[in-house]
C-alpha cells in the first residue's frame, strides 16, 4: 500500500500580477512578518538542541532554511523597496 504523499498547496493569494498596489504591499508586509516569525522560532529550536548536545540531520536541514529565510526576507525587502518607487500618487 503506498503512502499518500503530501501536495503542494496553492497560493492563498492571487498571483502577484494580477493584485493591487495595495494588496501587494499589504501581503508583502505580512509574509515578511511571518517569515520573521518562523525563522526566530526555528532558530531558537536549534539553539536548544546545541545547547542539549543534540544534532541530527534534520537540525542541519533547519540550519540550511535559515539561510534560505534570510534570503527570502531579504527579497520582500526588495520588492518593497521597489514597490514603493512606483507607488501610486498619494499611496
Amino acid at each position: 500500500m503506498r503512502k499518500n504523499r503530501p501536495q503542494a498547496t496553492k497560493p492563498q493569494r492571487p498571483p502577484i500580477n494580477e493584485m493591487s498596489y495595495d494588496e501587494l504591499a499589504a501581503w508583502i508586509h505580512t509574509t515578511r512578518a511571518a517569515l520573521h516569525k518562523k525563522k526566530a522560532r526555528e532558530r531558537a529550536y536549534l539553539d536548544r538542541r546545541v545547547a542539549r548536545g543534540t544534532h541530527t540531520p534534520t537540525d542541519e536541514a533547519y540550519e540550511a532554511d535559515q539561510l534560505l529565510l534570510a534570503d527570502l526576507i531579504a527579497l520582500l525587502d526588495e520588492m518593497e523597496a521597489s514597490l514603493q518607487g512606483e507607488a501610486p500618487y498619494g499611496a
